[in-house]
């Protein structure tokens, strides 16, 4: 009796541990073809589709990315983390100027779909963004969100 209370146990509760699967994003072959021609080497790589483009985050030689690809392969933006050392000079001073006692927690380069550079720095609750120059194109202050 307790064999079969326990076969019954485990044939209902299969049904339940396939349900909690996550559901996988179908990339469209144009978008995959594209991705794997300029990462070869991409590492745990993660798919979201926002607004009809496929975002994929994921690590590029040890260094965390992002790419954003259209439905058809082409490429829209890339954000790479870099050491906050390699912000252009002139933003490192901005923000030594303008924000005296806030560390800075990331940098990264962008690069939009027309090949221009950006460089987005975060502080604790503001993130910036920078020409190549280091000159402030973008203040955005961020919101804390429902765990603060």
């Amino acid at each position: 009796m307790k064999q079969l209370f326990t076969f019954l146990l485990i044939l209902f509760c299969i049904p339940l541990l396939c349900a909690q699967e996550i559901e996988t994003i179908i990339v469209p072959d144009a978008v995959m073809d594209r991705f794997s021609l300029l990462y070869p080497d991409a590492r745990n790589i993660e798919w979201q589709i926002i607004k009809d483009n496929y975002k994929a985050d994921f690590k590029n030689d040890k260094v965390t990315t992002m790419a954003l690809l259209a439905w058809d392969g082409s490429m829209l933006k890339t954000e790479t983390e870099i050491k906050i050392g390699a912000l252009p000079e002139t933003a490192i001073d901005y923000m030594a100027q303008n924000f005296p006692a806030i560390k800075i927690d990331q940098a990264s380069i962008i690069e939009d779909k027309d090949g221009i550079i950006t460089f987005e720095a975060v502080l604790d609750k503001v993130d910036l963004t920078f020409d190549c120059t280091g000159q402030v194109l973008a203040t955005n202050e961020v919101v804390a969100g429902p765990r603060g």
